[in-house]
């Protein structure tokens, strides 16, 4: 993020106070809802072992390669807000003689999170021509409702509707024969 780069020329753009101000807000609404996703993200990695709040900050900050940084202030306000909506609980564990946090997906949550994942990935997919980039989506790992994008792991069968939009395996198949 903008925060984190390192001037060097004083004549460079970045020391714009407007448009360094620009880069930063418009930075911040892109991460504002990125951050629970991957938030959610990483404590559905960590299973039901689950994961406590400081190891978790290090954890997005290494998976995201130093891109996305969560300071405490900000992430335990997302957890609450995750576990008050029922996408994670916490469970006590005692660590070193200490009581640590565990949080932990909740089937919600990795519902919740499947489809958000879709639609992520078709969004990123969608505007990968106007931004020349090259997003390679793991088809061999997963594939997409094409109804409403639900992110479904190739493990799973398509023996039953999908269970976000209800799209039957039927017309699963015929929707992927379209090319839809």
């Amino acid at each position: 993020m903008i925060k984190h780069v390192k001037t060097y020329n004083p004549k460079a753009l970045i020391n714009s106070e407007v448009f360094r101000e620009y880069l930063e807000s418009f930075e911040s609404e892109i991460v504002r809802g990125i951050s629970k996703l991957i938030i959610l993200s990483v404590i559905k990695q960590w299973g039901e072992e689950g994961i406590y709040g400081y190891k978790l900050v290090r954890e997005v900050k290494r998976e995201t390669k130093d891109m996305l940084i969560i300071e405490e202030g900000t992430l335990y306000p997302i957890l609450r807000k995750l576990k008050r909506d029922g996408l994670v609980n916490t469970e006590k564990k005692e660590y070193n003689g200490r009581l640590r946090s565990y949080n932990i997906i909740t089937e919600m949550g990795i519902h919740v999170h499947n489809r958000l994942m879709g639609f992520f990935s078709g969004f990123i997919d969608s505007i990968s021509g106007i931004s020349d980039m090259e997003v390679n989506i793991k088809s061999d790992k997963y594939f997409f409702c094409p109804n409403c994008l639900n992110r479904i792991e190739q493990k799973e069968k398509l023996d039953k509707p999908c269970n976000i939009c209800g799209l039957s395996p039927e017309e699963f198949q015929e929707k992927l024969k379209q090319g839809i």
